[in-house]
């Protein structure tokens, strides 16, 4: 299985917990807002640099496959 299908839904729960700590649904606290926005901030780039980084890969890939014939 490609790694990349794991690492988008595993970033996607990190975002999710981070936007639920950071709402305040499982408490108060200026730390706890803090550890919330970060780990929203941390997910959301996973998922950005895991989709980003997959296609670059996929691109390289092909433009080397074309290149091989030559």
């Amino acid at each position: 299985m490609k790694l990349h299908r794991l690492l988008i839904p595993a970033f996607g729960l990190i975002a999710i917990f981070g936007a639920v700590l950071a709402s305040g649904r499982l408490g108060e606290g200026g730390l706890q807002l803090a550890f919330g926005i970060t780990l929203l901030v941390v997910g959301g780039l996973g998922v950005m640099n895991t989709i980003f980084f997959t296609r670059l890969k996929a691109s390289l890939d092909k433009m080397a496959d074309e290149h091989k014939g030559e």
